[in-house]
């Protein structure tokens, strides 16, 4: 997620383990979280360990990190990507009823099938929720269709992965990035200037290791591990396999 801390910005990865603990990963100081950044992020997080494939990436609808996934990961083509990307359910609804408008005869009708979709039980359940809110949405507002099928397969994705009702809730929102990104503005919001650039990372470094200890493990944790075993299947390890040969 990305973050302005007065004059500062960065982008800021924060990961969850297998064993459900969440910790900071790494971050980028930029203007922008333009897609440069993002890569930058993303290269420096596996020149330092972060594996090449089998990852979930939930994100928010940043241009930015997403074109920055595509071109790293191939998460947009589920025949080559190495990655899997999970788009917000919070933001994205946010987006579609923006376009609708709250007061909107539709909006609770599309609500409802929206919210079924995450909670399906599994893809068929969720495809069908997604053509009627396809219905609703094509007789009510086509900007508001088009929010949604842009980001449709990475709300979808959830249901190939076989997540526990609790996982499904957890990894289909950046709640957890947002809430670091409080708790480090809570931190700096006193200072009123860093010197340079090494000050400003070290009292943003400190602060995230601080709060690492204030974070919670992520609900329903005991089902990261087959999370794991299922993502090294959903990504191409193929792919993985001739990147490793031209280097």
């Amino acid at each position: 997620d990305g973050k302005r801390f007065r004059t500062e910005g960065v982008v800021i990865a924060l990961g969850v383990s297998e064993c459900g603990k969440k910790r900071v990963l790494g971050f980028y100081q930029a203007n922008t979280e333009s897609g440069a950044s993002c890569l930058g992020l993303l290269n420096d997080l596996e020149k330092r360990g972060l594996p090449r494939s089998g990852i979930l990436f939930v994100v928010d609808g940043g241009s930015g990190l997403n074109k920055a996934l595509e071109e790293k990961y191939s998460v947009h083509d589920p025949k080559k990507r190495l990655a899997v990307r999970v788009r917000c359910h919070v933001h994205k609804w946010a987006n579609i009823e923006d376009a609708l408008g709250k007061d909107s005869p539709a909006t609770e009708e599309a609500s409802t099938h929206y919210w079924n979709l995450r909670k399906a039980e599994d893809l068929p359940e969720a495809s069908a929720h997604a053509r009627a809110l396809e219905t609703v949405l094509h007789k009510a507002n086509l900007s508001a269709l088009a929010s949604f099928q842009e980001a449709k397969p990475d709300l979808l994705v959830i249901h190939e992965l076989g997540l526990s009702a609790l996982l499904k809730r957890a990894l289909s929102t950046t709640n957890a990035a947002e809430s670091l990104n409080s708790m480090l503005e809570e931190d700096t919001r006193r200072v009123k200037r860093w010197r340079d650039s090494e000050h400003f990372q070290r009292w943003l470094a400190t602060a995230a290791l601080k709060n690492e200890k204030r974070m919670y493990r992520i609900r329903g944790h005991a089902g990261l591990p087959a999370l794991a075993i299922k993502l090294n299947r959903l990504c191409a390890q193929s792919q993985l396999d001739q990147i490793a040969k031209a280097a």
